[in-house]
């Protein structure tokens, strides 16, 4: 069973769903930005997963860091939104301790506590790794 209450997790889905509507704001306006209409016009489309989106990126060849980043984003909302009802939504995967919920409310992909991001930050500063 979860920790996070029913109200919890309202408040998590919805942070998720804010920050998805966001991150593919922000897609279509970097692939309208690169003169990639076409593939802003997927994201417009979008159905709910990352596949189009990175159907979008791919096909409209984009390596620019900011799509980039926000692509991995996208991929990380999904993935939380998936685990949601999962007993260890928000469990640090590290310590397992318990993610404040207004952590996730503020990062609803955050996947460690603040001390274990800290510490992965730490660690890997400088590497190509996703903070989530």
């Amino acid at each position: 069973m979860s920790h996070l209450s029913a109200n919890e997790k309202t408040a998590v889905r919805a942070a998720l769903r804010q920050e998805r509507e966001r991150l593919l704001a922000a897609l279509k306006s970097a692939l309208e930005e690169s003169g990639q209409t076409q593939y802003a016009e997927v994201l417009g489309r979008a159905s709910g997963d990352s596949s189009d989106e990175a159907l979008a990126v791919t096909l409209g060849d984009l390596s620019a860091a900011r799509v980039e980043h926000e692509l991995r984003a996208l991929k990380a909302i999904d993935a939380a939104k998936g685990r949601v009802e999962e007993a260890g939504f928000g469990l640090c995967e590290e310590c397992d301790a318990r993610i404040p919920v207004a952590r996730l409310i503020a990062n609803p992909a955050a996947t460690r506590c603040v001390k274990c991001q800290d510490h992965f930050e730490h660690t890997f500063a400088g590497q190509a790794h996703a903070s989530f």
